[in-house]
């Protein structure tokens, strides 16, 4: 049997970054909202984003029933010449996570690969292994020092996005993931409806999805994105990511997928919107809610 622990974000309200852009969503409406759509826990989002006072956020999300079910950091790793660089933040942010009972920090890559991914083409294996030995050393610190895992978020445009290239992290790391179905369809799919690649990795790697995203992708805003060859952001500014009901990946089979890999853990409805008001965003939180109810992935 499999049980999710559903959870959100602040990326679904459009917040990507700790001073609130791209939608530019303030910190307590994001709560407020979040806790109104009926979500009972939350990834904390760009680090700095919420209050980094623990008493101080302890008091919002009390007062709103909410709980911290893991950490977010995103880093421009390429800019640091070894995890030593990074540690202090890396440690800030685990602090603050075990003071909550968070065990998970979702961490994601903003190296600068290039508008395409272009870039990658041309990295020699010790720039990989470089990358890839900073993330090991990670992990290995907050889960040493904290009991906090980190949890990898593969992510379009970044060193992590190929399924060749999550295996190769996997392989060097140890690390399990976190899993979104939005992303590693949008890299690794056809962009046909019903189309499988998630599910069929979820499958395959079901011993490291320890941590899932639940998003999707829009089928005629992603036929555009590749017949005109749009960048990735263009594409998230035209809402490729849409709700969850209506996108290429069938969830009813990702739920059956989930059941049959017996997966129990935190699932967070994501859904990029960089430019939705923040009543679109409320709006689509509840659907999405709602539509997993409906098809009783989660109660």
């Amino acid at each position: 049997m499999s049980k999710v622990t559903i959870a959100t974000a602040p990326c679904s309200w459009g917040v990507w970054y700790a001073d609130g852009t791209p939608s530019g969503t303030p910190w307590n409406v994001f709560l407020d909202q979040a806790a109104a759509a009926g979500y009972k826990a939350l990834e904390l989002g760009p680090d700095g984003y919420l209050p980094t006072d623990e008493a101080v956020l302890r008091e919002e999300l009390t007062r709103r029933g909410l709980d911290v079910c893991s950490g977010t950091c995103c880093y421009q790793f390429d800019r640091y010449a070894s995890f030593d660089d990074f540690r202090a933040p890396v440690d800030a942010l685990c602090k603050r996570l075990t003071a909550f009972g968070a065990k998970y920090l979702v961490a994601m890559d903003e190296s600068d690969v290039g508008l395409y991914s272009e870039k990658k083409a041309d990295f020699p294996a010790e720039v990989w292994n470089n990358f890839l030995e900073k993330i090991r050393l990670m992990g290995e610190f907050t889960k040493n020092e904290y009991g906090v895992e980190v949890v990898y978020h593969p992510h379009i445009k970044t060193m992590i996005e190929t399924e060749a290239e999550i295996e190769r992290l996997m392989d060097y790391t140890g690390l399990r993931l976190c899993f979104d179905t939005g992303h590693h369809a949008y890299v690794n799919g056809n962009g046909e409806r019903g189309e499988t690649s998630a599910i069929d990795f979820m499958k395959k790697y079901a011993d490291k999805m320890a941590y899932l995203h639940f998003k999707n992708v829009d089928f005629d805003v992603f036929r555009t994105v590749r017949e005109q060859n749009l960048d990735s952001d263009t594409a998230f500014d035209r809402d490729v990511m849409c709700d969850l009901r209506d996108g290429i990946i069938d969830f009813n089979a990702l739920r059956d997928t989930i059941e049959a890999i017996g997966f129990e853990g935190i699932g967070v409805i994501e859904q990029d919107m960089p430019r939705a008001t923040t009543e679109q965003a409320f709006a689509a939180a509840r659907r999405n809610l709602d539509y997993l109810r409906e098809i009783h992935l989660i109660d």
